[in-house]
């Protein structure tokens, strides 16, 4: 009795905490967003913005996969879970959003149409969509657990 006490308050535990999320979680959405921002501003005929958003949209893209491919080998050994370089990813790729949401804020700023209003859209979404993605892998840094020296505890702690 005890042992099955026991057990069904494990599990009452586990069900209440929150699911793991993942820097690649997000990650791969947003590159893909990026990317397809990209093309369509290639296709509206700006071609820094088709490279750029294009650029940084891919990149993004294969740092969600490589940490997704990291996490995916990895997850099931103990031994190299916490080895895992998913906190280089989650640095690339925060630098690369922080200069997305400096690029495009300064470009939302810029952009007025001809009531002399602001156009949230393309300039303003993608600059709080990236704001977003910056805090989101700053948190992940700082706070997850899943990153870094704490990565054991926390993993233990969700068990």
């Amino acid at each position: 009795r005890r042992a099955a006490a026991a057990a069904a308050a494990a599990r009452r535990k586990k069900r209440s905490q929150p699911a793991a999320m993942y820097d690649f979680c997000l990650t791969l959405p947003y590159g893909a967003m990026l990317l397809v921002g990209g093309a369509m501003g290639l296709t509206a005929g700006s071609v820094t913005s088709g490279l750029v958003g294009g650029g940084v949209g891919l990149a993004q893209l294969a740092l969600g996969y490589s940490s997704y491919s990291e996490w995916a080998e990895n997850s099931n050994n103990a031994q190299k879970r916490f080895r895992s370089p998913t906190y280089a990813y989650v640095v690339v790729s925060m630098v690369l959003s922080l200069i997305v949401t400096a690029l495009m804020a300064e470009r939302y700023v810029e952009t007025v149409d001809e009531n002399g209003d602001r156009k949230f859209f393309p300039a303003g979404f993608v600059t709080a969509v990236s704001a977003f993605m910056t805090i989101f892998y700053l948190y992940r840094l700082l706070f997850s657990g899943e990153v870094g020296s704490s990565a054991e505890r926390a993993y233990k702690r969700n068990d």
